[in-house]
């Protein structure tokens, strides 16, 4: 709906610039019209009244009374009447005066005025020269009878002629240039109140949010501009309706209705998604037991009290990056922490204990809080790492005094410290060891919309995913290190490819809630306008949802130089989707969570829910990890924008290589 209504505004927009260029032109066309008409009126005028003058000297010269010629013999009377003639006319008059006497054996004379060549063009005189005349009349001597003919000067007329159309040119080319002047000021003035309704309406498609334009003295501006501000407050409503109509779904879904948190449902979803990154991390499995002692010796109201007591306490104390929390069952919480060490991980359960055990002092509950612990190992599926994390809170009941225990099926492997990560991706990027993969986004309409950049280090035979060590990076705030060196290198390959399509980086915490980092991006980016047009940059949602100050910093930043930038794992938090109207992202990508059990009615009624939410705002939808035709046709019929997995790479691939 919003897509759709606002492409009208558009639209309009573009109309809106074609009525001033017509109304422009026309009134140009009408002007310069009028004026080329008094032009030719005023030529025609001139060359008539030139032609009349010369005529009427001619003619005035031969109406004269010839009675005082001199009385003389014939050839002297000839001479007087010639010097007569000549003197009642100027040379610019006639060409030639020719005097026949009546008598053929008496000599005639002609008189013939200097001619010079013609100022004006061949082409004028072609047009314009063919203006002869010649006037004859018969003169009574006193010996004879004489005809006088007289011819006009054509060459001067031609001159003349010529003159005034030059200065009639010169007058319509300063008329004209002043008439164009005047009208396109007159119409941008008169057109000002309308190209403010014309950027309110593009404020309102982009941002959905804009202060509307003043009242003015056109009264259809004022109506229109009106509608505008009804039609973007409905539209506000019908978005924030369809956001609360969202989060309902997805609560109803996936949340549990006492604690707050995700259910048991969400939990196995977020661990499988997050099984198929084959990286390492760890998991908690928190016993409350005591929840069934308060449920039997106090009553239901204190039980479900209980409940949120411990899902808050748990909320304030794990504050571990991308970390998922929910209740698994009615005395179960389990946490999902990606890329966490073992170290850390029995550290951050002791701290749990502590921060829970003070909850269950009211009741005479012997290890009211045991706690189990494992670290994923490469392969483990999510009914294993339960059936572990079961095994490690049945070991933590034998140690009453210290109720952790963990999970004998661990890896040493994955054991490994923060700073070996570190030290590890700085050898990397001094080593040139860093290797990128790119995968197409494919749109609906089989565009390229951009290729996700995946980073990997290649060292010996071992291949390491960026997986594996970003959240080693981002727990030392070193995130911005790697950041600098994949976006630096991106913008080397766009600059040397022109035909690469635009790229998608994403961006680790650190880097995202770090001031120098946004200080080197606004060093970077006003070097490369074109390749900012071709760059993407992708956003945790987690960002958006903590740390929203810094978040909003950095997406002004990257819109002030036209660098597009989406959301990452979309619709992951139990938070409003509103915040989606103050960011407005260029596009989102899906929480795999959410596609990968399409046949679930209740998983693909949240899909479409969230999707749609997007979808209203104009903002692309993107589904990730699509791996099987079947997952293809049935995510095209939800409201997604585009896809990227396997199957989409394995297409553009084939297409490449046919083109």
């Amino acid at each position: 709906m919003f897509t759709s209504i606002f492409s009208f505004n558009l639209s309009g927009q573009a109309r809106a610039m074609t009525l001033f260029k017509n109304l422009f032109r026309i009134s140009l066309l009408a002007g310069l019209s009028l004026i080329m008409v008094m032009s030719v009126t005023r030529f025609i005028a001139l060359q008539s009244g030139t032609i009349l003058a010369q005529q009427q000297h001619i003619q005035h010269a031969l109406s004269q009374d010839f009675s005082l010629l001199p009385r003389q013999h014939y050839d002297t009377s000839l001479v007087a009447l010639s010097a007569f003639l000549t003197m009642q006319l100027h040379p610019d008059d006639y060409q030639s005066i020719a005097i026949a006497p009546t008598q053929a054996q008496q000599q005639s004379l002609t008189i013939t005025s200097p001619q010079t060549k013609s100022a004006a063009p061949a082409w004028f005189i072609a047009i314009f020269g063919d203006n002869s005349y010649s006037q004859t009349q018969t003169i009574n001597l006193v010996n004879d009878t004489v005809i006088v003919t007289i011819s006009n000067n054509e060459k001067w007329l031609a001159d003349n002629l010529w003159h005034h159309t030059q200065q009639l040119l010169i007058e319509a080319g300063i008329i004209s240039f002043s008439f164009t002047l005047v009208i396109f000021f007159l119409l941008r003035l008169s057109f000002t109140p309308f190209q403010r309704l014309i950027t309110y309406a593009k404020q309102l498609e982009q941002t959905h949010q804009a202060n509307p334009p003043p009242h003015t003295r056109y009264q259809d501006l004022n109506l229109l501009n009106k509608s505008y501000s009804s039609l973007a407050h409905k539209l506000e409503s019908h978005f924030r309706v369809q956001a609360k109509e969202a989060a309902h779904l997805r609560e109803k879904a996936y949340r549990d209705p006492i604690s707050q948190l995700g259910n048991r449902e969400y939990f196995l979803n977020q661990l499988d998604a997050w099984l198929t990154k084959s990286e390492q991390g760890g998991l908690i499995l928190i016993q409350a037991k005591v929840i069934n002692q308060s449920y039997r010796h106090k009553n239901y109201q204190r039980g479900d009290h209980l409940i949120r007591e411990i899902a808050q306490t748990l909320n304030q104390t794990i504050t571990h990056s991308n970390s998922t929390l929910g209740r698994i069952s009615k005395t179960e919480f389990a946490v999902l922490l990606p890329q966490i060490q073992q170290e850390k991980l029995h550290s951050l359960a002791e701290l749990i204990l502590g921060t829970l055990l003070p909850l269950t002092k009211e009741f005479d509950t012997p290890l009211g809080i045991t706690i189990g612990l494992v670290i994923t190992e490469h392969g483990t599926s999510a009914s294993q790492l339960l059936a572990q994390l079961d095994n490690a809170v049945i070991a933590a009941a034998q140690s009453p005094s210290s109720p952790i225990a963990l999970s004998e099926g661990e890896s040493n492997t994955n054991n490994k410290g923060k700073q070996y990560w570190k030290e590890l991706v700085l050898s990397a990027i001094r080593n040139q060891q860093i290797h990128f993969h790119y995968q197409p986004v494919l749109m609906q309409n089989n565009t390229v919309y951009h290729q996700e950049v995946f980073s990997t280090i290649k060292r010996n035979d071992e291949v390491i995913s960026a997986n594996q060590f970003v959240g080693a990076l981002d727990e030392l705030s070193q995130g911005t290190i790697f950041d600098k060196h994949v976006i630096v290198s991106c913008v080397k390959q766009l600059q040397t490819d022109r035909q690469l399509p635009a790229l998608a980086i994403n961006l680790t915490r650190s880097s995202v809630q770090d001031p120098a980092f946004h200080r080197w991006l606004h060093e970077l980016l006003p070097y490369h306008p074109l390749i900012c047009k071709r760059l993407f940059f992708e956003i945790q949602e987690g960002c958006f949802i903590e740390g929203t100050d810094m978040t909003q910093l950095l997406c002004q930043l990257l819109n002030r130089f036209d660098v597009r930038f989406g959301i990452d794992n979309f619709g992951r938090h139990f938070k409003s989707l509103e915040y989606l109207n103050d960011f407005k992202p260029a596009y989102v990508k899906i929480d795999f969570a959410f596609t990968m059990q399409l046949n679930n009615p209740t998983q693909s009624a949240v899909l479409t829910s969230i999707s749609r939410t997007a979808h209203s705002l104009g903002i692309e939808t993107i589904a990730t990890r699509v791996e099987t035709e079947t997952q293809l046709e049935r995510l095209s019929e939800l409201f997604i924008s585009g896809f990227q997995g396997y199957i989409i790479e394995r297409q553009v691939t084939r297409t490449n290589n046919v083109a």
